[in-house]
């Protein structure tokens, strides 16, 4: 056996091995809890954004409807990461719940996706010429809009769970 080969042998013992600790794994676990929780809410809004914007173009017949859908995408975004969290730690990928870090690390994920976001219509705008962003305003206001979303999730959720269980 060539030295070239015994090392192929290597990265698939290494990536069998890998393949198994992720099977039996807290990550896996979480991932599948998650995706079976949370994935549905934002996975939904980015469908109907898709069906609105490619099959009706509602957005360029009613641009307005633009402001709602990145309020709608923040509130969404962040359910999935405030369940992420709470998931997390329950399978034990986090430390133990804390309210204050856990709305921080949320509250961080969801600006981040709001930008990120922004960066996909940047993009989609310079190749694909799809004008998604009209000017420097409107995408400050669809950022603004994705974080108070964000924002009214987080407070709204601990209005409701004050009667009950801290992270629900």
């Amino acid at each position: 056996m060539s030295r070239f080969e015994s090392m192929g042998r290597i990265d698939l013992v290494w990536l069998r091995k890998w393949v198994n600790f992720m099977l039996r794994s807290k990550l896996l676990d979480w991932i599948r809890i998650t995706a079976g929780e949370a994935a549905w809410a934002p996975s939904l809004v980015f469908l109907v954004h898709a069906v609105a914007s490619l099959g009706f173009q509602a957005y360029q017949r009613f641009p307005p409807l633009d402001i709602p859908m990145h309020f709608l995408g923040g509130f969404v975004i962040c359910y999935f990461f405030h369940r992420s969290s709470v998931n997390a730690s329950a399978v034990g990928l986090l430390g133990p719940f804390h309210p204050v870090t856990h709305v921080v690390l949320v509250f961080s994920l969801v600006a981040t996706t709001t930008i990120f976001w922004e960066f996909a219509e940047f993009t989609s705008d310079r190749f694909f010429g799809t004008h998604a962003q009209v000017d420097l305003a409107d995408t400050l206001l669809d950022m603004f809009l994705g974080i108070f979303g964000g924002i009214v999730f987080l407070i709204s959720h601990h209005l409701l769970a004050r009667g009950g269980s801290r992270n629900a």
